[in-house]
This record gives C-alpha cells, sequence and structure tokens, in this order.
C-alpha cells in the first residue's frame, strides 16, 4: 500500500528515484521502467526501460530498445503526459488536453480503455505504479497506480483499486506542480514538487 492511513510519511524520507524515474523528465517526454512487451508480465516489470514523447502537440509516442515507435494516444490539443504501467503492463496517461487534466487507463469493469477527467482545476496530473517489485513466494504484490495532481495549493492522489474516483488531499500550501511522481531508492513512492 502506497500511503498508509491514506497520508505523507510524518518525517519525509527523501532520496533518488529508482530506475527509469531517475531521468530527467520535461513536460513532453516521460520515462518508466516496464515489461518486455504491452500486456507481457513474462519477465516482470522491471526489464527494461520505456518513453514517452508528446510530438506536434497531438500524439503521444511509446518505445522501448526492443518496441518500435507506436502512437498510445492521439488527440489535439496536448501540453503535458505523465505515463506509467499497471500491474499486467498496461500503460496509463496522465495529460493535459485543452486545458483539462485527464487520465487514460484500463478499467477492468467495462473491460476497455477510458479516459477520465481528473476535474475542474487539477494541474500537473502525474502517474506513477507504486512499487514494480515482484515480492512474496507466490510472485505477487499488492500494487497500485497512483495518480498525483495539484489544484488549488493542494496536493491530492487518487489510486487504481478504487478506480480513480476517491480523491485523498495528501498535503496543502503547495505554490506550484509536480515534476514527477515514482519509487524512491529508500523503496518509498515519492513526490518531485516544481519549486
Amino acid at each position: 500500500m502506497a500511503f498508509p492511513d491514506n497520508a505523507l510519511s510524518s518525517a519525509p524520507q527523501v532520496s533518488g528515484f529508482a530506475g527509469s524515474r531517475a531521468l530527467a523528465t520535461t513536460k513532453t517526454v516521460d520515462y518508466e521502467d516496464g515489461g518486455i512487451g504491452i500486456q507481457d508480465t513474462s519477465k516482470g516489470l522491471l526489464y527494461q526501460r520505456w518513453r514517452a514523447r508528446l510530438i506536434d502537440g497531438h500524439t503521444v509516442l511509446l518505445d522501448a530498445p526492443n518496441v518500435p515507435a507506436f502512437a498510445l494516444y492521439e488527440g489535439a490539443g496536448i501540453t503535458e503526459i505523465s505515463f506509467s504501467f499497471d500491474s499486467n503492463m498496461r500503460p496509463v496517461l496522465a495529460f493535459v488536453q485543452a486545458g483539462a487534466a485527464k487520465l487514460r487507463w484500463f478499467d477492468s469493469v467495462v473491460g476497455e480503455q477510458v479516459i477520465t477527467e481528473i476535474g475542474a482545476g487539477a494541474l500537473t496530473p502525474r502517474v506513477s505504479l507504486d512499487d514494480k517489485r515482484i515480492v512474496g513466494s507466490d510472485g505477487y504484490q499488492i500494487s497500485d497506480v497512483i495518480l498525483g495532481y495539484v489544484r488549488d495549493g493542494s496536493l491530492y492522489y487518487r489510486q487504481q483499486r478504487d478506480r480513480f474516483t476517491v480523491e485523498r488531499l495528501l498535503a496543502t500550501g503547495i505554490t506550484k506542480g509536480l515534476i514527477k511522481i515514482g519509487f524512491s531508492r529508500g523503496l518509498r513512492l515519492q513526490f518531485m514538487l516544481e519549486i
């Protein structure tokens, strides 16, 4: 579970980001660790570095060393992106389109990719699978895609297990947006804020 008691640590445990999350990102380029292919977890979720790029404010391309670039999503007026994978190696894309923050994800209830509007005033939506390691003798763990964003000076998160419908407050007094979220070398989910 990413947030025991739905709260941040009482004392910050800051460390560098792990894996591909340690790379520098921009609002139009993001990196994430993932499996050998889309919907293929046979080599685990830390097999290779994946990259998402926004091209001409219209097309989000996704690629990896052994996966040629393909269009993950297309739509006019996209200004920023963040991506991850769920525990079944299905892409999850947070983006801002025409000024509105949105999330594209696989909803297992309806059995297809859906787009969820995050809500008025949401800024800098960022996503990450909270823990990609295989833990336990059965090879399974409980992990969640976490969506973070800033609205009205507060940091909020939602999680996949709630189908991204429950908004939880993490912090107030946030003056700018999120740069990224991801697993840290200190084995915690970490948020990087603009300063």
